[in-house]
């Protein structure tokens, strides 16, 4: 079978955590100067403890279309610590707090040179991203010259639906025209596998001997609790494993 579609996951696939214990200390370091500049009253430990599972909880409803899901957040956490945010700076602030983090991530130094052999075959590329801020993933896309590479770019923000819903595959493909039997999925958590799954794609599971991703890389934790350990049997036993971004050429026939 001739393979048409090569969807990517970005973080931890074409993108490679770094220290995410120092990233996520940057994050919360930069977002409680941000809301103590603007008056915030609560201590370095109260504010970490307010922040344990920031992006795990359930998203905020999307009252105001003009604010991404990661400012939605901000404006509730600052709610439950009765400060009052300033809706104008949400977008700094979530900006800030996003570079902070991203400051420990680095691209795979393997992901232009596959993605442009694929560009050269002829084949579709999509970007399938789960991430509650639009803008930053748009911002590192165009800094790294990957704005035009890909055929299409669902950031699940955007289309209000993220992985491992199948629906967010289902985007991906009308978009490209792509049938599910035609295309791979290559990503590097268990909802990259599940979703690809549930969407009819075959999945590609990449664990990267030294780097694996772990649930450190996914979500704050405050400093008094440890990470659940990442359940990748599921992904390893349901999906095509590989090492690195270089095996998807001989995949991708």
């Amino acid at each position: 079978m001739s393979i048409k579609g090569i969807f990517f996951d970005l973080y931890g696939t074409l993108l490679v955590y770094g220290d995410m214990k120092q990233a996520w200390n940057d994050w919360l370091a930069t977002f409680y100067d941000q809301l103590t500049a603007q008056g915030l009253n609560s201590s370095r430990a109260a504010f970490s403890q307010a922040c344990d599972g920031f992006f795990n909880a359930a998203a905020p409803a999307g009252k105001d279309g003009h604010l991404t899901e990661l400012e939605r957040r901000i404006q509730r956490l600052c709610a439950a610590l009765d400060h009052q945010s300033d809706p104008a700076s949400l977008r700094d602030i979530a900006d800030r707090i996003a570079a902070a983090w991203q400051s420990h991530v680095s691209i795979d130094p393997e992901a232009m040179p596959v993605l442009m052999d694929l560009k050269q075959r002829n084949k579709t590329l999509g970007l399938v991203s789960n991430f509650d801020h639009p803008p930053h993933v748009r911002r590192i896309l165009s800094e790294n010259g990957w704005a035009t590479v890909f055929d299409t770019i669902v950031i699940s923000s955007e289309v209000g639906v993220k992985k491992p819903d199948p629906a967010i595959f289902a985007i991906a493909l009308q978009r490209t025209g792509i049938a599910p039997g035609d295309a791979i999925y290559i990503g590097d958590t268990h909802d990259d596998v599940a979703g690809a799954i549930a969407a009819g794609i075959r999945p590609i599971f990449i664990t990267r001997t030294n780097n694996p991703t772990d649930t450190s890389a996914l979500d704050f934790q405050h400093a008094d609790q440890q990470p659940d350990a990442f359940q990748s049997d599921f992904s390893k036993n349901a999906a095509t494993i590989i090492q690195n971004l270089q095996e998807v050429l001989a995949l991708a026939k």
